[in-house]
């Protein structure tokens, strides 16, 4: 949370907005994402290309390094998004999302 806190400072229109959730245990998980992030997910639940429940409980049992759930299912819906604009998928609007390379993608070793 305090990773999205500060992109507020960069994009205040964006602030993070809560979502509950369950997790693995059936427990009610808070996951926060800027409203833009949420506009993807609806937009690709509704075309039922994702199922979000199924990418909580998934990334909950598959966490990396210190990252929060909301961290890590905000990467991974980017890194979607960045992957329907390269290969030329269907996507919400024409403009990539913030970060997006035309012609690879970055090494996560970096």
């Amino acid at each position: 949370m305090t990773y999205l806190q500060s992109r507020v400072a960069e994009h205040p229109d964006n602030q993070p907005i809560g979502r509950i959730y369950q997790n693995s245990a059936g427990a009610d998980v808070l996951i926060h994402l800027p409203q833009h992030y949420w506009n993807y997910v609806d937009w690709s639940e509704a075309r039922g290309d994702i199922d979000f429940q199924h990418w909580v409980t998934h990334t909950e049992r598959h966490p990396f390094e210190d990252w929060s759930l909301s961290q890590l299912l905000m990467y991974w819906l980017w890194l979607d998004e960045c992957r329907r604009h390269r290969y030329g998928h269907p996507t919400p609007t024409n403009t990539p999302p913030e970060g997006y390379e035309p012609y690879g993608e970055r090494a996560n070793d970096a």
